[in-house]
């Protein structure tokens, strides 16, 4: 899978302000990736999305994958924690989607999610800190409805960035530990020599695709503390 969209964006630790609205605009206008046309296909396979799903968008960016959620009929909530990237996502949309599009500029650590059926997490979580991982995780993991889906990527212990701080890195036995009670749909793990604006990298990550058991009620906000 091409990673050209994101390596901009995963080649600085914390790029200031400037940089990431050059990067949405320089990403803005990329089809949609791989890992977002393969969850919906799981979704119509298994019978399709009820009628106006909402899907969390995690980390927007360009809203590239946003206006695809859109096109394809989701009421999509938008989150980034730039403000330009909702700017840009604003002007993107065609008027007749935007009653479907909710969108919130926040930081991913302390979110407290709406039910969804789809949490997309593209290229994300390695960015929250790893102390505020796994409250963001079991944050996704309430959020989704039984049948829900979530879709995103892990950068894995043997990526040439592995000890970076704020990042998050995780090796295969605790991505599969963070799908426990969880269905299994993709477990996918690349390792490959690639580059990243700045020069050659080596990149390890895991893709998933989550499913929630049908049957599983959505915990409250207490139980889960």
């Amino acid at each position: 899978m091409s990673r050209s969209s994101v390596e901009r964006k995963l080649s600085s630790e914390n790029p200031p302000k400037q940089e990431w609205a050059a990067y949405y605009r320089w990403s803005a206008g990329r089809p949609p990736r791989e890992l977002l046309l393969r969850v919906l296909d799981h979704i119509n396979w298994e019978g399709g999305p009820k009628k106006e799903p909402l899907a969390i968008d995690l980390c927007f960016g360009a809203g590239n994958d946003t206006l695809e959620l859109l096109r394809r009929g989701w009421r999509v909530l938008a989150i980034d924690g730039q403000k330009d990237a909702a700017r840009i996502l604003a002007r993107r949309v065609p008027p007749r989607l935007r009653p479907s599009l909710t969108t919130l500029v926040a930081p991913m650590e302390g979110l407290e999610l709406p039910p969804a059926d789809l949490v997309y997490a593209s290229f994300a979580l390695p960015f929250c800190a790893p102390a505020a991982f796994l409250e963001l995780w079991e944050s996704i993991r309430g959020s989704l409805r039984p049948g829900g889906h979530f879709a995103g990527q892990l950068f894995g212990d043997r990526d040439e960035w592995q000890g970076r701080q704020p990042l998050s890195f995780h090796t295969r036995r605790q991505a599969l530990g963070l799908a426990r009670g969880l269905r299994v749909e993709m477990l996918r793990e690349t390792v490959e020599e690639g580059r990243v604006h700045s020069g050659p990298k080596h990149w390890h990550y895991f893709e998933l695709i989550l499913e929630k058991p049908r049957g599983v009620r959505r915990p409250r906000r207490n139980e889960r503390r």
